[in-house]
């Protein structure tokens, strides 16, 4: 009975073979569009490119292998291979109570890593296990835009994630305050968080040089390198796209560089100081950049005792609102003392 239903199906095949090639086309053009539209939401009577893209990307995610790590806020520190000492003040201080629902790693490049070095590291690893060692990077001042790269790759492969905070081994962060304020908000995509540049300009020599730099007479709107926050979707659009982004010498401004045509929410904030130096001291700072293992302590101290940061507030310049309103040349003006 089999053979003589084949036998049937081939000469059918033969007599009418081009009508069965079009209508499998068609179911399959047809299968396609089915999915794609059963994965949109329609009750609005939109059918966007943007949603059908939104919707196909979720539909991958969730289908994908669950992630081993979950938080609602991570906190990345770059941190040298031989800087044990500030690892160990942090883990002491700004990191020593976190919130429920935020984790945090360091991250260092082990690419030709000295023996020593790497068997230190492995022993700090089973102490504290809080180390992410970048086998594929080698770790250097002067490389710091890749190891970015390097660590949102991870982050997007391994942690599932609403917002990430980058920091440094010298930076000072209230983590309750940051942690707090994302959880205000209502949507948590497109978010740039940061105390922001627009009208730096293009150095040409010295350590920090730019000459690849060629979009503009400044470097673009930026979240200043001492700490900033990226909320998921942004991570992922430098992860997935690394291969075709420009890498320039500051990864602070590599990233602004990066997401500077996307339609996002630049959030400007004069209690993150973290330029590269620091403007002093405001019990108003939620990220303090610059300091010493014995400044992260003594403000540790203050905190826990009298729940201030500083034992006296200075400033050593003034700070500034960030006027989007006008170029990123005029953004930035020091003519407000009473601004943190």
């Amino acid at each position: 009975m089999l053979l003589k239903w084949q036998c049937y199906l081939v000469q059918q095949y033969r007599r009418h073979g081009k009508y069965f090639v079009i209508f499998g086309l068609c179911l399959t053009i047809n299968f396609l569009g089915h999915m794609i539209i059963c994965g949109t939401n329609l009750s609005d009577g939109s059918l966007t490119h943007r949603n059908v893209h939104h919707n196909i990307y979720a539909s991958l995610r969730s289908s994908a292998s669950p992630k081993e790590r979950r938080a609602f806020l991570v906190i990345t520190i770059l941190t040298g291979p031989v800087n044990f000492d500030r690892r160990k003040a942090i883990r002491e201080t700004w990191l020593s109570s976190l919130p429920k629902d935020v984790q945090y790693y360091f991250m260092i490049g082990t690419k030709e890593l000295p023996s020593e070095d790497r068997a230190a590291l492995e022993y700090e690893q089973h102490q504290y296990k809080d180390l992410i060692l970048l086998t594929n990077f080698k770790d250097s001042y002067y490389s710091l835009t890749s190891k970015v790269v390097s660590t949102f790759q991870w982050l997007d492969e391994h942690v599932d994630f609403q917002y990430v905070f980058k920091a440094d081994d010298d930076t000072f962060a209230r983590v309750d305050m940051i942690s707090g304020e994302l959880m205000k908000r209502l949507v948590a995509e497109r978010f740039y968080w940061g105390f922001f540049d627009g009208r730096a300009r293009v150095k040409k020599t010295g350590q920090w040089a730019e000459k690849n730099w060629i979009l503009c007479d400044t470097y673009l709107p930026h979240a200043r390198g001492g700490g900033y926050v990226l909320s998921r979707d942004l991570v992922q659009y430098i992860s997935v796209n690394a291969e075709m982004l420009k890498q320039f010498n500051s990864e602070d401004i590599s990233v602004g560089a990066w997401l500077g045509p996307l339609d996002i929410e630049r959030k400007h904030d004069p209690r993150f100081d973290t330029e590269y130096r620091s403007r002093g001291c405001n019990n108003a700072y939620i990220v303090t950049h610059k300091q010493e293992v014995k400044d992260m302590r003594e403000k540790f101290d203050l905190l826990q005792t009298g729940n201030k940061l500083c034992a006296k507030e200075f400033r050593t310049r003034n700070s500034y609102i960030y006027n989007w309103n006008v170029y990123p040349s005029s953004c930035c003006i020091r003519d407000d003392p009473s601004i943190p």
